[in-house]
């Protein structure tokens, strides 16, 4: 008898304990009441997911109650819902959300699938409800098949100017008169500013729907956007290496000649030039985001020895810049060799010890450095071939 009695108290523990963790939850399988649909025209195709609640009031409507019936009111207005929504349909409405990984610009045979987003911990607190859902894939199908229009195929869009201040223009094709593009404007996503290497995104928009477009023309737009890159424009030299060697050649000889002239004139008698050798040369282009008169600039540096009557041979500097040099698209070497700066120019004079001879350049290199490059350092980067 005690041993009956024993397992009496055994089962009756058994249940209690099932009841307090959980026996009294219903199961509630999401899946069977999902309903997908898409519609439109393919390629452009939409879609939807939604709950059918008809079918879910009719199997849980008397299944599903409110567990906290004193707290069902607040609950209800907290979810700006009305007072008289089923609980079936109250589980659905707080606790289920779903939603489609993708539902527009569709084509006939995708894929697309249904996220859950299921605030489970709510459903159990509240009506009791343990949720089972699991990952749903549906082909979208009977997507409407029209022609296809591709705007990007009438359009010609080009890059002008010198990167990285480059420009973009879009010119429809005349030659084939298309009047589907009268509704159709292009916009690119950069006009200016554009440098070699950078993509364009041009968009395609359309001022009428796609059922009056396939209504007027019997077909739909393909494709609303399109990238273009840029990457043969004339641009600026970033480094003195991207001078091609007959070009700095050219320009040896240039800063050669002025240097030459300019050191020779208005000598007296008592004064002999002696020789201008070239030293090497500074090389600087703008910093990325600096705006300035000029992308670059080149100073070829002259070592030139005098003589006078004070000294057997004076030795200062002087150099020839050149600015804003460039590669054009085609390969060619771009440059007005006309247009230059000397230390003439800039009236960098200084005097000989007695006081009666004065010369435009400097007395070294570090003053040069101090007076030219440095001075830029804010926005330019530099490189230079000189060792000493």
């Amino acid at each position: 008898m005690r041993l009956k009695q024993n397992i009496f108290l055994v089962f009756f523990t058994i249940l209690i304990l099932l009841g307090l963790t959980g026996c009294g939850k219903r199961k509630v399988v999401l899946d069977k009441y999902i309903e997908f649909s898409s519609e439109g025209y393919d390629t452009k195709g939409t879609a939807t997911v939604s709950f059918d609640y008809r079918k879910f009031e009719d199997e849980y409507g008397k299944k599903i109650k409110f567990k906290k019936k004193d707290e069902r009111r607040k609950f209800v207005k907290d979810y700006s819902l009305k007072s008289s929504i089923s609980d079936a349909k109250l589980l659905l409405s707080t606790c289920v959300k779903l939603e489609l990984d993708k539902d527009s610009n569709l084509s006939n045979g995708d894929t697309v699938s249904v996220k859950f987003d299921c605030d489970d911990e709510l459903a159990e607190e509240y009506f009791g409800v343990e949720f089972s859902y699991s990952y749903v894939e549906y082909t979208v199908d009977k997507l409407k098949k029209v022609d296809k229009f591709n705007p990007f195929d009438y359009i010609k869009v080009t890059f002008s100017g010198t990167s990285p201040d480059g420009r973009v223009s879009i010119e429809t094709d005349k030659e084939n008169k298309r009047e589907e593009l009268q509704y159709i404007t292009f916009t690119p996503n950069k006009t200016s500013g554009i440098k070699i290497g950078d993509t364009i995104k041009v968009k395609a928009e359309c001022d009428i729907n796609d059922d009056e477009f396939v209504e007027k023309f019997g077909s739909i737009i393909e494709k609303t956007e399109n990238d273009y890159k840029c990457d043969n424009i004339d641009r600026y030299v970033t480094k003195v290496d991207e001078i091609s060697e007959k070009a700095m050649d050219d320009l040896l000889a240039k800063g050669d000649s002025i240097l030459n002239e300019d050191a020779a004139s208005g000598m007296s008698e008592s004064e002999k030039l002696i020789s201008v050798t070239y030293v090497g040369n500074y090389f600087l282009t703008l910093k990325s985001g600096i705006n300035s008169w000029n992308d670059n600039y080149l100073y070829l540096v002259y070592k030139i020895q005098i003589s006078n009557s004070e000294s057997a041979q004076l030795d200062y500097y002087d150099y020839v810049r050149f600015e804003d040099i460039k590669l054009l698209a085609d390969g060619k070497f771009d440059l007005d060799m006309s247009s230059y700066e000397t230390a003439r120019m800039r009236l960098e004079r200084f005097y000989t010890e007695s006081g009666r001879y004065y010369y435009y350049g400097y007395q070294d290199l570090s003053s040069f450095v101090k007076d030219c490059i440095t001075s830029k350092a804010n926005d330019y980067e530099y490189t230079t071939s000189i060792t000493q």
